[in-house]
């Protein structure tokens, strides 16, 4: 048993108990946390208390049916990247292409095969574990982006402010208009509309062209 199987947590959804007990039962078994929902409204609020790395989802069930709880957990940014695979006794094709059009990521059949199902979870979160190994490293990436434009933006800054310096030492007429020119050009960009983003460059660029 890896260390992975032992903190991957799955949430496991359907209104029948011994459904829940049987899936719980073969999971725990294999080292894996987990908890349970009987019904799809419940599913929703656990998979954001929860965070489970995966969802095994009955379709027939009161209230909400598996295939609206499918879609509302891909529609939230919140629990859209977790897996969910749809257990179901329905074996006909136009459930599963009903399931992968709710965002299903795949599919076990009832009686559920141990497995066929251990196999297919263990996939399924090796996938998630590189896709959250891959967001993160692109937070990262963009963090070090944006360090890197503030440090960009201090320097550019700090130069105009020693530019300005040097024209006022020259000719405090000259650099009074330097200044002037910023505030102009900030003030017309506003006037245009234009984001706040651009106004802030067009306000510290202007003097550079006066």
């Amino acid at each position: 048993m890896s260390e992975d199987s032992r903190k991957a947590k799955i949430l496991i959804v359907d209104d029948e108990e011994r459904n829940l007990k049987l899936l719980g039962v073969i999971l725990s078994s294999y080292g894996y946390a987990f908890e349970t929902a009987k019904n799809g409204i419940e599913a929703l609020e656990k998979a954001q208390s929860y965070n489970p790395d995966l969802i095994l989802l009955d379709i027939m069930m009161p209230e909400m049916d598996g295939y609206e709880t499918c879609r509302r957990l891909k529609e939230n940014p919140e629990t859209q990247r977790i897996p969910v695979v749809m257990v179901t006794a329905l074996a006909d094709r136009e459930a599963k292409i009903k399931g992968l059009e709710a965002g299903a990521n795949d599919f076990l059949t009832k009686p559920v095969d141990t497995s066929e199902l251990t196999i297919r979870t263990k996939n399924l979160l090796r996938i998630k574990e590189f896709e959250d190994f891959l967001k993160g490293h692109n937070e990262l990436l963009e963090a070090e982006v944006r360090e890197k434009t503030a440090q960009l933006r201090e320097s550019y800054i700090d130069t105009i402010h020693k530019l300005t310096k040097v024209a006022e030492y020259k000719d405090e007429d000259t650099a009074a208009h330097i200044k002037r020119s910023g505030y102009y050009a900030e003030l017309l960009a506003r006037e245009l509309g234009w984001q706040a983003e651009t106004v802030e460059i067009i306000f510290y660029a202007a003097p550079m062209m006066t």
